[in-house]
């Protein structure tokens, strides 16, 4: 391992680098001449004295994290028996995690498919377990994993996340194999700085390889982040995604495959423009509520058109322009039945409003098998997306082939389309599915021939006349 390290078992200690001995003599005489030429070159008491004091420091604050991370930190192997080298050995992964249930659920930063055939090995402790992947999130570039453990292992407390700032020293914890007696070497690095996004990430000076997914302290022996490769993850901002990944891993149920229809926000919204942002004292980390729909969670947590949203769930919205939209998105986890807080500038007030997300409005369709055509009621939302000029009608959806709603006068052309807004049939109107319903019920208890369809296409009405004989046999034709 390279890079500053303290070493544990049963004492501290900093190994000394080893120096070439020709450096050392000639490093040793410039010193003795320095000090016999002037006679005064020494290191002033204060200096010393500091020097031992911030020495002194590091080292509690390593053993601090040293204490923290007893028993909570894995290390794992992974032998990938498809992958070898030139002389024919199995390629082998190493690289940390930690320990997140007493029941032995382990979090590694690794993309690890449930269905892999590699070897996992999970030493936790003093301890070697066979470990196998339950649950991967593909967006986090984690997979949890089960060891079955014959004593409660003892998880990593994540009630007490700190954040870091730029030019604060860190330290994170790594363990070891039974090859390495299982020791746990402290590496000290610092925070260069914070790179935005959905989870912030502290950019740190260099570590071992080793070190990814190994817990990450501040020199308080607080737990601040995750490592991932030269960056750490802000725990702050993972705490609700592991808590989910974690349950659906642990059995829970999984939300993406529940029957919940379409969440929503129920809210058309759009990035604030950073120049308008600036000129008006607003943040550049904003959504415009460009319409919240009546029934969506916004409007029924008190959002309206025109307030700017500026903060989810007590944080505020990061990013700018189309990426505060995505980051909008991925904070918010929109499944049916989570609750959320949002604060938006109305009038240039603060306002606060919470909500339960819902799920997104599902319009009654009905297929008329005569007619050729599907057609939905209309929704608010519907007008919206679809661009339509007509909140009342029906909305064809789908176009039967050699159906009379088909069969046009040039080939290939249909008399209907999807998106056009039926708005009455052989002159009753139709402004919702319900008449449409009825209409359709006259007309086949009258039987006629023809039938005559007025609609929206765009901002222009229309008629067709639908030939209701396609489709139907003639008098002594079998069907």
């Amino acid at each position: 391992m390279t890079g500053r390290y303290i070493h544990s078992r049963s004492q501290l200690y900093v190994p000394m680098p080893k120096i070439n001995p020709i450096l050392l003599q000639f490093f040793s005489i410039v010193a003795v001449t320095s000090v016999l030429g002037t006679g005064c070159a020494h290191r002033s008491p204060l200096t010393s004295w500091r020097d031992g004091r911030v020495y002194k420091a590091r080292r509690h604050a390593a053993q601090r994290a040293l204490d923290h991370s007893q028993d909570v930190v894995a290390h794992f192997r992974i032998e990938e028996p498809g992958n070898t080298d030139r002389e024919g050995r199995t390629r082998t992964i190493s690289f940390s995690g930690i320990v997140l249930t007493p029941r032995g659920h382990l979090l590694a930063p690794y993309t690890i498919q449930p269905d892999s055939e590699d070897r996992i090995e999970a030493f936790v402790g003093e301890r070697r377990y066979l470990a196998r992947p339950l649950r991967v999130d593909e967006g986090l570039g984690m997979t949890v994993l089960k060891v079955e453990p014959s004593e409660p292992l003892t998880p990593l407390s994540l009630d007490d996340v700190r954040d870091l700032a730029p030019g604060q020293t860190a330290y994170t914890v790594v363990g070891t194999d039974q090859e390495n007696d299982y020791a746990r070497f402290v590496f000290e690095t610092f925070c260069q700085g914070i790179i935005e996004g959905r989870y912030r990430q502290f950019s740190l000076s260099p570590l071992p390889a080793t070190s990814r997914g190994a817990p990450l302290y501040n020199s308080y022996g607080r737990l601040v982040g995750l490592v991932n490769q030269s960056n750490a993850w802000a725990l702050s901002d993972l705490l609700v995604d592991l808590d989910d990944l974690l349950h659906r891993a642990a059995g829970g149920t999984d939300p993406e495959n529940e029957e919940e229809g379409d969440a929503w926000f129920g809210a058309i919204l759009a990035p604030v423009n950073p120049d308008y942002a600036r000129a008006n004292d607003l943040p550049r980390s904003a959504l415009w509520i460009l319409h919240a729909f009546e029934e969506g969670a916004a409007a029924k947590a008190g959002f309206q058109h025109g307030d700017l949203l500026i903060e989810l769930n007590g944080e505020p919205l990061r990013l700018s322009g189309g990426r505060v939209y995505h980051y909008f998105l991925q904070a918010l986890r929109p499944r049916k039945g989570n609750a959320f807080t949002a604060t938006v500038l109305r009038d240039g007030k603060r306002v606060r409003g919470k909500g339960v997300i819902s799920a997104r409005p599902e319009p009654d369709t009905l297929r008329a098998e005569d007619l050729g055509v599907t057609v939905s009621g209309i929704s608010e939302p519907m007008v919206l997306r679809f661009n339509l000029f007509a909140s009342e009608g029906v909305m064809v959806t789908d176009v039967v082939p050699g159906s009379p709603a088909a069969t046009g006068r040039s080939f290939g052309e249909n008399l209907l389309r999807p998106r056009d807004v039926i708005v009455a049939l052989g002159g009753e109107p139709t402004p919702d599915i319900d008449a449409f319903n009825a209409a359709l019920d006259h007309i086949r208890r009258d039987t006629p021939d023809a039938l005559l369809v007025e609609f929206l296409r765009g901002p222009v009405t229309g008629y067709e006349a639908l030939n209701l004989r396609i489709g139907k046999s003639e008098p002594g034709e079998t069907p």
